[in-house]
């Protein structure tokens, strides 16, 4: 499967509202080995060709699980979760001061949290 159709599935799905898991695009690669995307349209060798947004629509029934929504910031807080509620605490001294203490995987971590909290 080229990674035109792949493009063209994220891109449809995206166009909905929804993202696609890593494990779902296997299930695409599969469906839809050997096929070819003309424009708008997925040809499979042996049985024809359908829609992009009708192949979404097919796998969106077979795998539910597989599609999550995108995130988006700037929609009002009765539709957001409560992981995009919940207010991160400020990072403390005693924080800071364990921070300068580590090394490796840990500090590149902590420098991670440090970033995304000052990114607010």
């Amino acid at each position: 499967m080229s990674t035109e159709i792949e493009d063209a599935v994220i891109s449809a799905a995206h166009a909905t509202g929804y993202t696609v898991n890593a494990a779902t695009m296997m299930t695409v690669a599969i469906d839809l080995s050997g096929s070819t995307l003309v424009g708008d349209l997925i040809t499979i060798p042996g049985k024809g060709s359908l829609k992009v947004t009708d192949y979404l629509k097919d796998l969106h029934d077979r795998a539910p699980s597989g599609f999550s929504r995108l995130q988006q910031p700037d929609k009002p807080d009765a539709e957001q979760t409560v992981a995009e509620l919940r207010r991160k605490r400020p990072l403390d001294a005693a924080w800071h001061a364990r921070r300068a203490g580590a090394t490796g995987i840990t500090r590149a971590h902590m420098n991670e949290i440090a970033s995304r909290r000052a990114g607010r």
